[in-house]
């Protein structure tokens, strides 16, 4: 008899069929229980920071200190880590008029006044400097150093003047960086538009799948910089798949990351047998648009065998997304080639970040045979990239079509791919 295996899309649950003799595998979201005590498990982190000295012996009275936190589009809680982290600082002797809180933009919107007191807390936003990063206006840069391909790595200023500097994010999967958190607050957290961009053109000229690498090339890179400019403190959360906390870690930027990725595991990891040569993933929690959705497919990627197919379950509500040329470029050829040659012409800004996101899934491409499945997107929006398209009231059809390329087929089920970290135990 047939096995049924259940994935969601969007507020839709599908019950699939999967015939006999198809080796199974699936990997759900890992259910951990949250912090009981949100407050308490701050303060324990900063009671016993890893690698380093607890941020109260690393401040003196005089001191300048930036703290920099995410913007709204990340879940950390910035307010409650504040409501923690301020009273030690001013117990060791800085003043308010000395602490500067910096919200990392990168390269996105400003936020505005509710999103800054949502994030922060209007006794924050009434009491302290609090400024939102620039990655346009050269005015608020300060160049310190230059990127490994040679660009200028241009800073906000107020917070490379601190004396020191303390980052809060959170430790999520990220395709270009392994995973976010630690020094990405800094690079490209507080940097100009054009390291934002030439740090995604990193991960599309980068060999292999970068999600989910803690030893990422990029991100050692970035915190070469990051240890010549200074990071002295981070207190890093990992959320469970409700988004709220499920642990904090706090101290040195490289060592408790690092501590931080191994609790990560423990919500995002996926232990799988063998290389499957189908992978059914949905994009849950992503849904809004393929810009966003499609960064399920890294995961995947990882995990499947070479010449393998994916099927990419995706609601993608607002279709294609803010940036509809994606699809052109992840069905370019040559991506790799013309990504190095739009860079070596000094090629900067939203386009070339927009073609190395492009060319780093048409890596994927190129390797796999891609469908998508969705009710957002249409044939004709995903041709230019060569992905075939189903409906998703075809969504079987689909993966019986997929199962049908192999003689002994093995079938890997990701149901929330955009949060899962997919690895095969003892693999290289």
């Amino acid at each position: 008899m047939a096995t049924q295996v259940t994935v969601s899309c969007g507020t839709k649950n599908y019950t699939l069929r999967v015939r006999d003799g198809v080796r199974l595998q699936v990997a759900d979201a890992n259910h951990v229980q949250k912090a009981v005590d949100l407050p308490g498990a701050i303060r324990a982190a900063l009671d016993a920071p890893i690698a380093s000295p607890r941020v109260e012996s690393i401040v003196r009275a005089g001191n300048t200190v930036c703290i920099i936190c995410d913007d709204i589009t990340r879940r950390t809680p910035v307010r409650e880590i504040l409501a923690e982290l301020l009273p030690r600082l001013h117990g060791a002797g800085v003043s308010v008029a000395d602490i500067l809180i910096v919200v990392a933009l990168g390269s996105h919107r400003k936020m505005t006044d509710a999103e800054m007191r949502a994030k922060l807390g209007q006794d924050v936003l009434a009491a302290y400097t609090v400024r939102q990063s620039e990655f346009r206006d050269l005015d608020k840069l300060a160049q310190a150093g230059t990127s490994p391909l040679g660009t200028p790595i241009r800073v906000f200023k107020e917070a490379l003047a601190a004396d020191v500097r303390i980052g809060l994010g959170t430790i999520a999967p990220h395709g270009c960086m392994g995973w976010s958190g630690g020094a990405k607050i800094l690079y490209p957290g507080i940097t100009s538009e054009d390291i934002v961009s030439e740090l995604h053109a990193m991960q599309g000229l980068a060999d292999g799948i970068l999600f989910g690498m803690a030893e990422c090339p990029v991100r050692h890179a970035v915190e070469r910089w990051t240890a010549q400019i200074g990071l002295d403190f981070i207190v890093n959360t990992i959320l469970t798949e409700d988004m709220d906390v499920y642990r904090v870690v706090a101290g040195h930027f490289v060592k408790a990351h690092r501590a931080g990725i191994g609790h990560a595991l423990d919500v995002c990891g996926g232990a799988v047998d063998a290389a499957p040569d189908v992978v059914l993933v949905s994009s849950k929690p992503l849904e809004t648009d393929f810009w966003q959705c499609g960064k399920a497919l890294y995961g995947s990627a990882a995990v499947a065998r070479p010449g393998g197919s994916l099927i990419l379950l995706a609601p993608c509500h607002e279709g294609i997304g803010p940036h509809p040329e994606i699809v052109a470029y992840s069905g370019m050829p040559d991506g790799v080639a013309a990504l190095g040659k739009r860079l070596n012409a000094g090629g900067t800004g939203e386009d070339l970040l927009v073609m190395a996101v492009g060319v780093s899934m048409g890596k994927i491409n190129a390797a796999f045979h891609t469908a998508i499945v969705s009710d957002g997107l249409t044939r004709e929006e995903l041709a230019p990239g060569g992905y075939e398209w189903f409906p998703e009231a075809s969504l079987q059809a689909a993966l019986d079509l997929a199962l049908d390329r192999y003689a002994n087929p093995s079938l890997l089920v990701l149901t929330a791919g955009g949060e899962t970290v997919p690895f095969i135990p003892g693999a290289a």
